[in-house]
């Protein structure tokens, strides 16, 4: 893949994101980083404050609530909030040039946060995790894609 000069890279996963700009041109990458995100969980058993709560059926009986998964709710407050802040780094150019790289469950949870607003173009999705790779191995996997 080619990137023109000044396309932005997003590269996710629900607990760490890096947002890169290309600032190298399309024979010659060179991804710089903008904004470096990180997300700090604590474990489910440590956020849960109590057991499932229960309640009254209309037959008599007592049923549990479904347990809420603090992890996944961190995770798309993490995600929403990377998606946020990559829409503000990318205001200043419309519209912007977009390539997300990022886990399947978390493209997912990004895709409709930053396609909805209408500033991006979104170059290419790449359905693969880089964000624990260095910058080099995070180009060569994009001269790849």
């Amino acid at each position: 893949m080619r990137l023109q000069n000044g396309t932005f890279v997003l590269v996710s996963d629900a607990a760490k994101a890096l947002l890169l700009q290309n600032r190298g041109d399309e024979h010659q990458m060179d991804l710089r980083v903008l904004e470096a995100l990180s997300e700090d969980s604590l474990p489910n058993r440590e956020q849960a404050a109590d057991k499932p709560g229960r309640f009254a059926t209309p037959d008599g009986g007592r049923a549990a609530t479904e347990a809420t998964d603090w992890q996944e709710v961190g995770e798309d407050r993490f995600l929403a909030e990377v998606a946020a802040r990559t829409l503000k780094a990318v205001s200043g150019q419309s519209p912007a040039l977009l390539v997300v790289a990022a886990d399947p469950r978390s493209l997912g949870k990004l895709r409709p946060r930053l396609v909805d607003s209408g500033s991006i173009v979104l170059v290419a999705e790449i359905n693969r995790d880089f964000v624990h790779q260095t910058i080099p191995q995070i180009e060569s996997a994009l001269i790849e894609a």
